[in-house]
């Protein structure tokens, strides 16, 4: 006779997989919790009664900025900026030209104003008037700062640019703007009534003598990774980068993003990008999205940013990227599986035992 078998090795089996089940079920769906994102807070700050004003400034090169008015250098040159190689030290006269393209008089005001790029797309955006100006927007000085211009009409207006004994070797970019006095009425944004002032500048590029040392870098390079809220779904990542002018020389950057995963099974190479003319010690902050990306991985970036007589630079990152929801779902299978195993070699060895 066969002799019975014992039933306790079974028992205490399914209870350590019903046990470990039960662990790696709280893991899983407190993970996948942690990973939703936050509910959307949003407040509104209404200022009824107050009107704020913002003004719009475009290069005369810029079709779309209006066709009230234009400005440009003086002369049948067709010059569409005022380009000046000079020494420290020097005066230039020129002369710029304010049209009236309009059935109307338009009352203007005129002024100097030094260039900067902005920070997210690195346009390139001229000081208000009544912002500190410390390069060409002190330099220039125009013979008459306002003006009333017949429909129909343009005037010329002579300006001269004093170069300082001082200045520093490399360009220093500006321009002279013509601003229109007239608001216009935008609507009203979060309860306030907002008034515009349209602007147009003609750019003025000085190099002033010296050693030239045109240089780029990226700078701040760093990676998020937004993984799904649902096991083995496809997440996002975000590379996000500063390119910064090092040198004393504007210049247009191309840059030239790049990811890729564990031993380059998964790669991305983004369309070089042209940058807008990047002045010295300016910087532009430029991010990129990869979707789908993968969950769970060991993900390596890289940007490379050049300019023409300028050699290629780059910079690198890289970093393990993880979904814990998609980790806690193989976490629970391969716990299911080893208590699966672990079920099987007891049930042989009982049966080799009763064999014997």
């Amino acid at each position: 006779m066969t002799p019975l078998q014992s039933h306790r090795p079974l028992r205490r089996a399914l209870h350590t997989a019903l046990r470990t089940g039960v662990v790696a079920l709280v893991v899983f769906c407190s993970t996948a919790l942690a990973t939703l994102p936050p509910a959307a807070r949003s407040a509104r700050h209404a200022q009824a009664g107050q009107a704020a004003l913002s003004v719009r400034s475009t290069e005369s090169s810029d079709r779309a900025s209006t066709e009230a008015w234009s400005v440009e250098p003086t002369g049948t040159g067709g010059r569409s900026t005022f380009t000046m190689d000079s020494a420290p030290g020097t005066v230039i006269k020129d002369s710029v030209r304010v049209s009236n393209l309009s059935p109307a008089p338009l009352s203007m005001q005129l002024y100097g104003a030094d260039a900067y790029n902005t920070p997210r797309d690195g346009a390139l955006a001229y000081r208000q008037a009544g912002e500190a100006q410390t390069g060409i927007g002190t330099w220039v000085s125009l013979a008459t700062n306002a003006m009333v211009i017949p429909p129909g009409r343009a005037a010329d207006i002579p300006f001269t640019l004093t170069v300082p004994a001082d200045a520093m070797p490399g360009s220093h970019i500006g321009g002279i703007v013509a601003l229109n006095n007239a608001v216009e009425q935008a609507g009203e944004s979060s309860g306030v009534d907002v008034g515009i002032q349209r602007a147009i500048a003609v750019r003025v590029q000085l190099t002033v003598e010296g050693p030239l040392t045109p240089g780029l870098a990226v700078q701040d390079l760093h990676m998020d990774h937004d993984p799904a809220g649902r096991p083995f779904a496809a997440a996002r990542a975000t590379l996000s980068y500063t390119v910064v002018n090092t040198g004393n020389t504007a210049l247009e950057p191309t840059v030239a993003p790049r990811i890729r995963g564990l031993l380059g099974l998964r790669e991305t190479t983004f369309p070089a990008r042209g940058l807008p003319l990047l002045l010295p010690g300016q910087s532009t902050r430029l991010t990129v999205q990869w979707s789908p990306a993968p969950g769970v991985d060991f993900l390596s970036a890289s940007v490379e940013v050049g300019a023409t007589g300028v050699p290629t630079t780059s910079a690198e990152t890289s970093q393990v990227v993880l979904a814990w929801p998609t980790v806690g779902s193989v976490a629970a299978l391969l716990a299911v599986l080893a208590v699966c195993l672990a079920l099987i070699r007891r049930r042989r060895r009982s049966g080799a035992g009763a064999r014997s």
